[in-house]
Formats: structure tokens, sequence, C-alpha cells
């Protein structure tokens, strides 16, 4: 059983876990897809205090890392709903399913696509 079961694994699911961690939680994080959310698709990150500039994906292992060395388990996996049973949560997931006294969801957002001809190859630049 963990404390804190945390689903999605973008900066603030991420965060999430490095704090919990640092308050000796055991914390899961889920994840469906890739570790960092939207971020890892920006080239170049330079608003982030302690660093001139990282890509998004160097920003987004720097999360990852730092919440793993917090004691953060990682697991890929599609949450597809949530139960409370008394003071237990349960998180089902397509592999598994993952009891916790809490629940996090950080899911963030994705991106609206148009539909264009050409539209994969100008994303992100």
């Amino acid at each position: 059983m963990y404390d804190i079961i945390i689903i999605g694994a973008g900066p603030a699911g991420l965060t999430a876990a490095v704090y919990a961690g640092r308050a000796e939680k055991k914390v899961l994080v889920l994840e469906r897809e890739t570790f960092g959310g939207q971020i890892t698709h920006s080239p170049r990150v330079e608003n982030y205090p302690g660093f001139l500039q990282m890509s998004g994906n160097e920003f987004a292992e720097k999360l990852l890392e730092q919440a793993m060395n917090q004691g953060a388990e990682i697991e890929l996996d599609t949450a597809t709903a949530i139960t409370k049973n008394g003071d237990v949560f349960t998180v089902k997931g397509e592999s598994a399913d993952y009891e916790g006294k809490s629940v996090i969801i950080a899911t963030g957002a994705a991106h609206r696509r148009l539909g264009l001809p050409n539209e994969d190859k100008f994303t992100g630049e």
C-alpha cells in the first residue's frame, strides 16, 4: 500500500513525488506514455532557477531522477478508474491495480491538433 499514488509524470506529478518522498511517504507515480509531459517538446528551457538553459528533455530527466532518488516508484501504466473503499483508494490500471491512502491527479493537458498537412513536421519548432 502506498501513502500517495500520483497519476501523471509531468512537472507537476514529478514535483509532487519529490516533495512526498522528502516527507518520507511511500510514493507511486503512474504514467501512461513518457515522463516529463509537454515540456519535453520544448527545445530550450531558460526560465528555471539555477540553470542558464537546458532542453525540455533534460529538464524532464532531472525531475524523474530527483523523484526516484527520493524513493518514488515509477510504473508505466494507464489509470482507467479510481475507487474508494473506506480509507483506501484503488487505482485501476490496464496492467495492475494499485492501492493507496491518497491520490494526486496530475494528468496535465495535450495540445490540440489542427489536422493540417505537415503539422507534425513543424511541431516544436
